[in-house]
């Protein structure tokens, strides 16, 4: 992020702290449908042109670190191996055998030469191709050339690796747009896994997804730890093109109360100061949403595991440090967390039951919370204003506030 970009969003977090209304430029937002949350054919339409269109994240590089590393993955409904191969490079397979549709891998992880089918032997290489097949002189059409294992697109960005099932997808640091130089400061391909935790939530994925999005609820929910660390009403959203966005907000500092007060905090020295008096949240469109903070911290990834019910995914990272234990700090770091996240989770079961009640039209978004409604319209824009069910759109209002348009406007 340049020096430009920090100063910009700090002028935006003194604005949003001193105004008494919405800017006067900005539209009331309509109604999010409450059924957006609930409809089968909705949900089978995020699948098809959203999940599995979209490049997502499948954990750290870090699990593969050595040639003939895997391990499978399937967050998205589909069995995927991930293996690093003989020039280094991560690719992701699906784990189907090309002979009649066995798994290739049935261990969760591990290390081989080979990648061989244990129903009958058919064996490939960790670039994919098919080397082996025995008996092979009773398949006379068969071209082993054309017979490798299927790819999916995949590729690393700063130790994350990302899968896209479109196997024609743009590429990755095209998609994340300008979140990639915001980052950089973080030095993120320098982290460690600290800690990986999974929260089976009883909602729709966008239900979740919502809820980190937004800070207007973290003096109701949250008032004991995130309610009395930051200010709510000292927020900057940032719009991105591609559904991305930024929330900064206000840190409650020379109290001891946030992270990077703590005795014995970890510390990444390479990110400035806007990070230290802000907790700065980045959304990745489709599902992933992490608060980068100085100290380390966790990625949250969301995934649908049917209409009511998602998953949420925490991976937490920090600077190395080193052999031997963790540092203290992250016995203090990680409850705290954990709190909040079970703080969050403590209402969205019930917000689902409203959704499905028939008692609920749909979502009051105010100002605060237009990261919701942008995300939203992303989701409408990806699936196609012409595919979806009546009544289920959302307006699209929010393109002429996205960072981008605002530049062009400006010059």
């Amino acid at each position: 992020m340049s020096d430009t970009v920090y100063d910009e969003v700090e002028k935006v977090i003194a604005f949003e702290s001193a105004r008494t209304g919405p800017r006067p430029d900005f539209p009331p937002l309509p109604e999010i449908p409450g059924g957006r949350y609930t409809s089968e054919e909705f949900f089978r339409l995020e699948r098809e042109s959203v999940l599995t269109r979209s490049w997502v994240c499948a954990g750290r590089d870090e699990d593969l670190r050595k040639v003939g590393d895997y391990r499978l993955w399937d967050k998205l409904g589909v069995p995927l191996l991930l293996v690093r191969g003989q020039d280094e490079k991560i690719r992701a397979f699906y784990n189907t055998c090309r002979h009649r549709g066995a798994p290739v891998v049935r261990d969760d992880a591990g290390n081989t030469r080979l990648l061989r089918c244990q129903y009958h032997s058919w064996s490939y290489g960790l670039d994919g191709k098919l080397k082996g097949v025995p008996d092979e002189r009773d398949f006379p059409c068969l071209d082993k050339s054309d017979r490798g294992l299927i790819e999916a697109s995949c590729d690393v960005w700063g130790g994350w690796v990302f899968v896209n099932l479109d196997k024609d997808a743009e590429p990755l640091l095209d998609y994340l747009g300008p979140l990639t130089a915001e980052l950089d400061c973080v030095g993120m391909e320098k982290l460690r896994t600290l800690h990986v935790q999974e929260y089976s939530v009883a909602c729709n994925w966008k239900v979740a997804m919502d809820a980190f999005l937004e800070v207007y609820h973290i003096n109701t929910i949250h008032p004991t730890n995130a309610g009395i660390m930051l200010d709510h009403k000292a927020a900057a959203m940032g719009l991105m093109e591609g559904g991305h966005s930024r929330m900064a907000v206000r840190k409650k500092m020379n109290q001891g109360l946030n992270f990077v007060e703590f005795e014995g905090a970890p510390d990444i020295a390479t990110m400035p100061d806007l990070y230290r008096m802000n907790n700065v949240a980045y959304m990745a469109f489709p599902n992933l949403i992490t608060p980068v903070e100085p100290t380390g911290f966790p990625v949250l990834l969301f995934w649908p595991d049917g209409v009511g019910k998602c998953t949420m995914q925490a991976i937490y990272v920090a600077p190395d440090w080193g052999d031997g234990e963790r540092p203290a700090f992250w016995e203090r770091f990680l409850p705290i967390f954990d709190d909040v996240l079970e703080e969050d989770m403590m209402n969205l079961g019930p917000i689902q039951r409203s959704l499905e009640s028939g008692g609920f039209t749909g979502m009051m978004i105010n100002y605060q919370e237009r990261r919701i409604y942008w995300f939203h319209e992303e989701v409408d824009r990806r699936i196609g204003a012409e595919r979806i069910p009546e009544g289920l759109a959302v307006e699209q209002l929010l393109s002429r506030f996205a960072e981008h348009r605002l530049d062009e406007a400006a010059e």
